[in-house]
């Protein structure tokens, strides 16, 4: 993960001139998700309220601080301040998420991953969104390239808790249909969430398109692989060491060829009692 992390801000801040801020709304958001409502509540009914502040400062400031000590290694001192103080202030609030809004998606309510997924995490791509127009008005065509690849991550976020066992068991399918339209479903939805990506790197950065098929090739294996992860060792949820043959993958992508045969082959036989 370190290895990762480390590669990712190096990425960033080599791509974009704005990768400073690019940073600082990641670890902001990251900190914010820490102060949900249910999340807060819980807590304070279990320790006293010097307790509850110690926790949570040192939760925010221990989330923040590999970022922190990023943005110093790159001279932006202001900046780490900053968001030190605010990740230190953010401890003391308690944010509501269940606002009645209902955000339409272009996925139809089957798979319910994408639907769900999308809700959750429309401020991440919008914020694709917003570095695909930024590497337009600047002409930086590695910033548009990191937006497709942040798109494609966070489809692969949509498959990382599993399902109650009735949603698989009301299926009429045997587990290899099952997968089948899983992933097909997935890169299907995942492809119509990337073409605008796409269609705005092929107008403004033709020469370009060699790479963006690279990552898009990737990108749709990394998500089959996860959709089929996500069935590997259901229902359980995915434990600690296929997230790190996940995360190891990301620094071997010929990992890959293992991890396909291996989690289509655990997911048949976890979901054949359920299906069959």
């Amino acid at each position: 993960m370190a290895i990762i992390f480390s590669g990712f801000t190096a990425y960033l801040f080599y791509v974009s001139s704005f990768a400073s801020y690019v940073y600082a709304l990641v670890v902001l958001g990251f900190s914010s998700l820490l102060s949900e409502a249910g999340r807060t509540g819980f807590l304070k009914q279990h320790f006293s309220q010097q307790q509850f502040l110690i926790i949570r400062c040192v939760e925010n400031i221990t989330v923040a601080l590999p970022f922190i000590v990023g943005l110093i290694i790159y001279q932006e001192w202001l900046l780490a301040l900053g968001i030190l103080i605010i990740s230190a202030a953010l401890s003391y609030t308690s944010i509501e998420r269940n606002l009645n809004i209902v955000i339409p998606t272009p996925f139809y309510k089957y798979p319910f991953e994408f639907t769900i997924g999308f809700r959750k995490n429309y401020p991440v791509i919008i914020l694709a969104g917003f570095l695909m127009v930024m590497a337009v008005l600047y002409d930086n065509a590695n910033l548009g390239l990191f937006a497709v690849a942040l798109v494609l991550l966070v489809c692969m976020m949509f498959y990382m808790q599993s399902e109650p066992v009735y949603l698989v068991w009301i299926h009429a399918l045997s587990p290899p249909q099952f997968l089948l339209n899983k992933v097909s479903l997935a890169l299907l939805y995942a492809t119509l969430l990337c073409l605008p990506f796409a269609t705005v790197i092929l107008i403004f950065f033709m020469s370009h398109a060699g790479y963006l098929a690279m990552i898009f090739l990737l990108g749709i294996l990394y998500l089959a692989t996860a959709v089929l992860g996500k069935y590997a060792f259901f229902p359980a949820p995915m434990n600690v060491p296929q997230g790190l043959l996940m995360a190891f993958s990301f620094s071997f992508p010929p990992m890959l060829l293992f991890l396909l045969p291996y989690f289509y082959r655990r997911s048949v036989r976890q979901l054949k009692p359920v299906l069959q």
